[in-house]
């Protein structure tokens, strides 16, 4: 087997689900619950699963999206996310490296505070909260296990996907039902297609390259724009995007708002640029007309 998905319900797990196959690549992919073709169950907790899992197919490739990513949740959760996001990946790194395969982590733009972006790959991180925290923990976890990995941080994935709740979906549902939204304009980053992150993880693991990676979009804009420029592209109202401050919608968890990640090595290692946000907003708006997945 060429690759093993885990945490393949989730839509970049979906989209690596549907790449990897027209990449006539085979895949097998994990699931908390419900599995179904192609797919079996596995708690990423369960270490020793883990390591049964990874044993028995034996893959070139281990792609790790799974992850809990609830921002606020993990601040007061900090246990159940440092399970999720630090051990986890640590034991599937190990049972990776145990069969020799690849590695492929995918962490955030949340392990920088978010005061001096875009960001490099090599810039220091300064995770400040708890979702941050085990993100960049996650990252050293796997870097001390195996020398064979990929990690990718990406930020502000979306894609059409009416069972996720990214903020391109969330934008769509609110305007479609005429209800106004409060965006943050004060939120800086590259918004990151789905489909692009998939891909661009899929080629860098074919060709084995191991590292840190920012893989996003070619744009960097206040999440408030994106959510405009989605509105309008869609043919939605707009107007009913309402631009506020982060402190005006009370989050939780801190969130890094002059961030963002720069492209150059992404583009480098690919050998074209980054998928530009209309060529992004494009295929949104296709899936969303026609139905279609990612």
């Amino acid at each position: 087997m060429d690759a093993l998905v885990i945490g393949a319900q989730g839509q970049v797990g979906r989209a690596l689900m549907r790449l990897l196959p027209a990449m006539s690549l085979d895949a097998v992919g994990t699931v908390h619950r419900r599995p179904g073709p192609n797919m079996e169950p596995l708690d990423i907790a369960d270490h020793a699963a883990v390591r049964n899992v990874v044993a028995r197919h034996r893959p070139a490739l281990v792609f790790l999206p799974a992850a809990l990513t609830a921002v606020d949740y993990c601040e007061s959760h900090e246990d159940e996310a440092w399970e999720i996001n630090v051990r986890g990946p640590e034991a599937v790194a190990r049972a990776a490296a145990d069969v020799g395969a690849k590695t492929i982590f995918f962490s955030s733009e949340y392990v920088f505070d978010g005061t001096a972006g875009p960001y490099g790959e090599d810039d220091p991180i300064s995770p400040q909260g708890a979702y941050a925290r085990s993100k960049a923990a996650g990252e050293e976890a796997v870097r001390a296990t195996t020398d064979d990995h990929l990690i990718a941080r990406t930020t502000v994935v979306f894609g059409w996907d009416p069972t996720s709740k990214n903020f391109a979906m969330q934008v769509w549902e609110r305007l479609s039902a005429g209800q106004p939204m409060r965006v943050p304009h004060d939120q800086i980053s590259n918004p990151t297609l789905a489909e692009f992150l998939a891909l661009a993880t899929i080629l860098m693991g074919i060709d084995d390259v191991r590292g840190t990676v920012n893989v996003v979009g070619q744009d960097r804009l206040a999440r408030s724009d994106l959510a405009v420029r989605l509105a309008q592209r869609l043919g939605l109202d707009a107007g009913l995007i309402e631009p506020v401050s982060t402190a005006d919608l009370g989050q939780i968890a801190p969130r890094p708002l002059n961030a963002g990640l720069k492209t150059e090595k992404l583009a480098s290692l690919l050998g074209r640029p980054a998928m530009p946000l209309d060529e992004a907003i494009e295929t949104f708006v296709h899936r969303a007309r026609t139905g279609l997945p990612e």
